[in-house]
């Protein structure tokens, strides 16, 4: 559930949504309206206006820590208002709004003549009078395997007119090193550069004739590429699919091409203070492990990374028993196997890769890290080493994890709320084929460092001594099964997710016991997890503040 306000320089609107279960959706529309109607009768409390006063300003300022987002927050306020200033100007005037200006504007505007309230229902949900058709049936997902050994899995949904389509490899960067770190990223994006029949050209306007899209993505453990498209040109889609996996042939231009892209990439993540934190805390936690690599590449490495290196990148990773591929939608399986195996049946079969993979070695002490920038705000992160995604204490962590980064975390509320000492507080974690990390994360006023520090650790020593309460884990397992259910109404996520968990090794259902698995898990689990994880384990500590001013006496 959360509000928005659209204020453009007509008259624009203020809303609140919510996505609920449908038996609880009369229940809710009421309590909305009556939480509006106390709003015009009484206000807000003076808390709730300096808390929307804190995050207004806050998230104006995660906006401008990036150039883009300065040129961005430049171009609106001129074409909106022709005042380059307006955003600061704006923010200046909410910094004055008083509990009265908001009553008074309740009253005016939160009134029936300018209420619409709008919901999209399962059918039937209402109980209104409606003609009764037959429900379009969803299969379960179907797994065939083709000739050379590439899995493809296959989910018939006649309910629309689409297909997804993810082709998924192990890869990422988990398969780089030093020497050729960035190379998954630049191979992903140099896919669609051409092949040995389509220039770059000819597979954009082919796929954009149709309605459709393609992209290509890199991780920490695999390499992707995605089509979608409509029904009636699901061969269409599979042939360029095809012939972007099969025949790829990286011309030196669009590769040198895309090189200066990732370069400047690398270089702009320079200007993401939470980006800066988390590499130089991985580079500590990792040390000589890929894991301790960036993800998009160094400049140097990029730089010596060639044509060749593609191709064999290319020949060494996208091959059928290294891969995956997801179609679902509107689509007949049998008719999907065929298509396939005409298409992709000539891809060598290859191995599974990165079946020996190295764990990082484990972290012995506590490291401190810190990076100098000239930013107005500050970020701390606190790094543990984390899990595999194979490990039985996964959804524990998953549970923590969700507990500590929601608006109602005790890391939000003393931190951010009651100590008024940080910007945004939260936790994230990486799980991969081998253990990666736990992180604690926040952004602050750099002159608030140190008493920020300080409590940040105090908040993990208490997770690590004493868990959640029973009101955090039933917060975190509603939140993170509701999270998964909605992933999977889209084909194209969903489609996606069970492809990766095909390609590790988890099975493509593995989404089938993700409820039954969090719902299992109890106190004293997630108590022991805390302890094993963070009470007593070394850890790195990672700043990014502005450098220190050398003092001048006079």
């Amino acid at each position: 559930m959360s509000a928005f306000s659209y204020t453009p320089g007509d008259p624009g609107l203020l809303g609140v949504d919510a996505t609920v279960d449908p038996k609880k959706r009369d229940d809710a529309e009421k309590l909305i309206l009556q939480i509006i109607a106390e709003v015009k009768q009484a206000g807000v409390t003076a808390d709730e206006l300096m808390k929307a006063k804190k995050m207004s300003l806050s998230h104006h300022l995660d906006a401008l820590t990036t150039m883009r987002g300065q040129a961005s927050d430049l171009g609106s306020n001129w074409l909106l208002t022709r005042n380059l200033s307006f955003s600061r100007d704006y923010l200046t005037a909410v910094q004055k709004v008083t509990l009265d200006d908001i009553r008074r504007v309740a009253a005016r505007y939160l009134v029936d003549q300018n209420l619409t309230v709008t919901s999209l229902n399962p059918k039937g949900s209402l109980g209104a009078k409606q003609e009764v058709s037959k429900p379009a049936t969803v299969t379960e997902i179907q797994k065939f395997e083709l000739s050379n050994g590439l899995r493809l899995l296959v989910r018939e949904d006649p309910r629309l007119p689409l297909v997804s389509m993810s082709a998924v490899f192990r890869s990422g960067l988990l398969a780089e090193t030093p020497e050729i770190n960035g190379i998954t990223r630049l191979t992903a994006r140099v896919l669609l550069k051409g092949t040995k029949t389509r220039t770059a050209e000819q597979i954009a306007n082919q796929i954009e004739a149709i309605g459709g899209s393609i992209s290509s993505d890199a991780g920490n453990n695999s390499m992707s590429v995605s089509v979608h498209l409509m029904k009636p040109d699901l061969k269409a889609g599979v042939d360029l699919l095809a012939d972007v996996l099969l025949n790829a042939n990286f011309p030196e231009k669009a590769v040198a091409r895309e090189k200066e892209v990732q370069i400047a990439g690398v270089k702009q993540e320079e200007e993401q203070l939470t980006t800066v934190a988390r590499n130089i805390l991985r580079q500590a936690l990792f040390t000589d492990h890929p894991y301790a690599l960036r993800s998009n590449g160094s400049p140097e490495s990029l730089q010596r990374l060639t044509q060749k290196d593609l191709l064999q990148f290319r020949d060494r990773y996208l091959v059928a028993k290294n891969g995956v591929i997801s179609v679902f939608g509107n689509v007949n399986a049998a008719e999907v196997e065929q298509l396939f195996e005409r298409a992709l049946g000539a891809m060598k079969p290859g191995s599974l890769a990165l079946t020996n993979a190295r764990p990082p070695a484990p972290i012995t002490k506590t490291e401190i890290v810190e990076s100098n920038k000239e930013k107005a705000q500050g970020v701390i992160m606190v790094g543990y080493r984390g899990v595999d995604m194979f490990d039985k204490d996964r959804y524990p962590l998953e549970l923590i994890d969700e507990a500590s980064s929601d608006l109602g975390s005790r890391f939000f509320i003393r931190i951010r709320e009651q100590m008024g000492l940080a910007y945004y507080v939260g936790a994230s974690q990486m799980q991969g084929l081998v253990p990666g990390l736990f992180a604690f994360y926040l952004g602050t006023d750099p002159q608030k460092i140190e008493p920020v520090k300080t409590a940040l650790l105090e908040e993990i020593r208490k997770l690590a001594s004493e868990g959640l309460t029973q009101e955090e884990v039933t917060r975190a397992k509603k939140k993170l099964i509701g999270q998964h259910q909605i992933a999977m109404q889209s084909n194209d996520s969903f489609g996606y997710q069970c492809a990766l968990d095909e390609l590790y090794g988890l099975g493509f259902d593995y989404y089938k016991k993700l409820e039954q698995d969090v719902e299992a898990v109890s106190m004293d689990e997630i108590k022991r997890v805390a302890a094993k994880y963070f009470r007593d384990q070394p850890y790195v500590l990672a700043t990014v503040r502005p450098p220190e001013r050398p003092s001048v006496t006079k």
